[in-house]
């Protein structure tokens, strides 16, 4: 039998549309929110990087300031320190031992290759300019190694710095140790030249005076430096010099009357007041010299602190020292010493300087006659008491 109920409608349920977009919606906001999170995280990373760098360059930038006087002090020590070692090392130049003794040059040499050797390791410490930092980098992982590489170079630069420091200060005292010592050579060198001197009387004055002048040079020179032992080794020259022509004078004075030649030159010179004089000895002057004869000239310039040539004859140091020939030399002498008084007579004319030499013989106490006054007459008494005046 057929089944005749109507057939019922089926009803069919249909997924609603709005929970979709509810779960649309949702997984949006999450996938959002990750790449906001994500976002954050990025920039504070990013953030931090680069306030990593910063600091690192700032301290960097710090420490390279801090180093710049640091390396210019240690410079300048190094190369006050190798002109002191230079001059010490040229001091070694010198011949005469009068104005450096062996155990002076020894101490000097030794100190002087200290002094070398510590100025090669300061050197070695590094003088150049640290370099400025690169450009900054942009992305985070290259700003956090060049912020560390910044901490490791400030780091080695303030080591330097520290180590520059200490080596200058060090330097200098060993610098001032061997400017002492070469100060203190310097002013033995010129207390030994009066000495010097003395022992080279029979030299020409041309090389006592540059003996005198070199002597001041040094004896200016209040600090040892490249000068100053520019300035030794000029006056070691100079020693060696006035020796040389010490020994030159002494040779051709040689023969029976040197000695008495040595004494009436001394005896002048004892009267000279300071006035160079250079002797000369001739058996025939203005037709003197022979039997008792004698005779004698001189010329006188007032540079150089007064200088003297003075010729006499043989028969001078034959007779000596009878008063005839003492005062014979006093009254050459008496000329000589014209360099420091020709302004207390007129000493353009020959017959004042005539009666000057002969008045200046008197004063010495020997006789008008024994003076001179038998040929240039008696001197007034004023040119008297001026002649009696120089000394």
């Amino acid at each position: 039998m057929e089944d005749t109920t109507p057939e019922q409608p089926v009803a069919y349920e249909t997924e609603s549309p709005a929970p979709v977009r509810r779960r649309r919606r949702r997984g949006w906001i999450w996938a959002t929110g990750a790449v906001v999170l994500a976002g954050l995280v990025c920039g504070g990373v990013q953030l931090w990087a680069n306030l990593d760098y910063d600091d690192a360059e700032a301290a960097f930038l710090q420490s390279r300031e801090a180093a710049e006087p640091a390396t210019l002090t240690l410079s300048e020590t190094m190369d006050y320190a190798g002109g002191i070692t230079d001059a010490a090392i040229a001091v070694d130049g010198v011949t005469s031992p009068e104005l450096l003794s062996d155990a002076d040059r020894k101490a000097l040499g030794e100190a002087a290759a200290g002094l070398a050797q510590e100025r090669d390791d300061a050197a070695a410490i590094g003088l150049t300019a640290p370099s400025t930092p690169n450009a900054k980098p942009l992305p985070a992982w290259e700003l956090f190694p060049a912020a560390s590489d910044l901490r490791e170079g400030t780091a080695a630069l303030d080591d330097r710095t520290d180590a520059q420091e200490s080596a200058a200060r060090s330097l200098s005292g060993t610098t001032k140790d061997l400017t002492e010592l070469g100060t203190g050579i310097l002013r033995s060198a010129n207390e030994a030249v009066p000495a010097i001197e003395a022992a080279t009387v029979e030299a020409r004055f041309a090389p006592v005076i540059a003996l005198r002048k070199a002597a001041d040079s040094v004896q200016q020179e209040s600090r040892f430096n490249e000068g100053a032992s520019d300035m030794l080794l000029e006056l070691d020259k100079a020693v060696i010099a006035v020796q040389a022509s010490a020994k030159a004078e002494r040779a051709a004075k040689a023969g029976p009357l040197f000695d008495a030649r040595r004494k009436a030159e001394t005896y002048a010179r004892s009267l000279s007041g300071g006035v160079l004089l250079e002797f000369v000895w001739t058996e025939s002057l203005l037709g003197q010299g022979a039997g008792d004869s004698a005779a004698g000239t001189a010329t006188w310039d007032s540079e150089d602190g007064g200088t003297s040539h003075i010729t006499l004859t043989n028969s001078v140091a034959r007779y000596w020292p009878s008063d005839r020939m003492r005062s014979l030399v006093a009254h050459e002498v008496g000329h000589s010493i014209s360099a420091k008084c020709y302004e207390k007579f007129d000493w353009e004319r020959q017959p004042a300087n005539e009666q000057w030499a002969t008045a200046w013989a008197m004063s010495w106490g020997y006789s008008a006659y024994e003076s001179g006054a038998d040929e240039y007459g008696v001197p007034s008494k004023d040119m008297q008491a001026a002649a009696a005046s120089c000394r």
